[in-house]
């Protein structure tokens, strides 16, 4: 009982799920893949639209429970937001706070 309540809060918590783009396949992403992937994981792949269809179906056969126009959709959203012209989002640089000892 305590890690599917667990898993509830951390799928509630603010963070990159709540970034993803609008579209008809951002609600099954979050529905669909979110139960076992984070945000990061889903988007940092980059793909071609014939590698999200099998990557979407092979999950599919792992257990994701998708309907067939689920599965479409969700490809169809995936080759649309991170093909594979699409540079990875990458951290900002952090900057040292003022007075810190330089690491040199």
């Amino acid at each position: 009982m305590i890690p599917l309540l667990l898993a509830a809060s951390l799928a509630a918590a603010p963070g990159p799920a709540d970034a993803l783009p609008d579209g008809p396949g951002r609600a099954v992403l979050q529905a669909k893949c979110l139960m076992c992937h984070t945000g990061d994981y889903v988007t940092q792949q980059r793909l071609t639209p014939v590698q999200w269809q099998r990557t979407v179906e092979k999950m599919r056969k792992f257990g994701s429970p998708m309907t067939d126009d689920e599965v479409k959709v969700l490809s169809d959203y995936l080759a649309q937001n991170w093909p594979l012209d699409v540079p990875e989002r990458r951290p900002a640089p952090v900057k040292a706070p003022a007075g810190a000892v330089s690491a040199r």
